[in-house]
């Protein structure tokens, strides 16, 4: 049988019935398995299933589609659902969740992963995000070098064409990057490889000032440092690729946080 061939449960080897807290033991067993057995698919799988169950509204609609009955309705957890997700809060305000095992206590992997950012927020692959990144690079250039070569040619003198130039990137940041982003949470590059920007305590689309921290830097240090500053925002920009939970510097300045856009964001009233 085959990973797609599989439920959610049979992937974590767990009963339909399940309370969270058994899911998540369930949960912590297959990923190590998968993990000791170099298996990148299984993994994957494990991690998908474990995202998906672990929140209630989630895994009531899960259960419906493969015809699954008799949990109850959402609002109304067990009490043992209800004892685990608040332990899952306190996982939020920073405490490291362990899992027991007969092997002792195994560190909780959306932890270590993703820490305080609420389960049904799902972390994008790296791949996706370069993907992301390289589009929104390459389209902001070849806009850039286009604009800039009308400039060259509308004015004369150095420090017009300097000024026009400082000007132009502005606006394209502005145009490509931060007005996409506060309207939707996704430049040209997320929305092609269905990843978005959001506000990390709350899931919804971020605040005006939230974008504005977010593309601060790159828009002060490219005009003032030039080719330093160049490099800097590049730097700024991509430091995700850095740290095992993908947060960039732009996202901790911003308390923003890049996620796979499984559903529409709102905005906070």
């Amino acid at each position: 049988m085959t990973v797609s061939d599989r439920t959610h449960y049979e992937v974590l080897d767990a009963d339909p019935s399940a309370a969270k807290a058994d899911l998540k033991a369930a949960y912590a067993g297959a990923l190590e398995a998968a993990q000791e057995a170099g298996d990148s698919d299984e993994v994957a799988a494990v991690r998908r299933a474990w995202q998906v169950l672990s929140d209630p509204v989630q895994r009531q609609r899960y259960d419906e589609s493969i015809e699954i009955t008799g949990r109850g309705a959402v609002g109304s957890l067990r009490d043992e659902d209800r004892e685990t997700d608040e332990a899952d809060e306190a996982d939020e305000l920073g405490e490291v969740e362990v899992v027991d095992d007969e092997a002792g206590t195994v560190p909780s992997e959306r932890h270590a992963l993703f820490h305080h950012v609420p389960e049904f927020l799902e972390q994008p692959t790296l791949g996706r995000r370069l993907t992301a990144s390289l589009i929104d690079v390459i389209t902001t250039l070849a806009v850039y070098a286009a604009t800039a070569a009308i400039a060259f040619a509308v004015f004369s003198g150095d420090t017009a064409r300097f000024v026009a130039l400082v000007v132009l990137f502005e606006v394209w940041v502005v145009a490509l990057f931060a007005v996409p982003t506060f309207r939707t949470g996704q430049t040209l590059g997320k929305r092609f490889t269905f990843i978005m920007c959001v506000d990390r305590e709350t899931g919804n689309l971020p605040s005006a000032s939230q974008v504005l921290r977010r593309y601060m830097i790159p828009m002060v240090a490219v005009p003032a440092l030039l080719q330093m500053g160049a490099f800097l925002a590049l730097f700024f920009g991509l430091s995700y690729t850095m740290g095992r939970d993908q947060l960039s510097l732009a996202d901790r300045l911003a308390k923003t946080v890049v996620v796979v856009a499984r559903y529409a964001p709102t905005r906070d009233q």
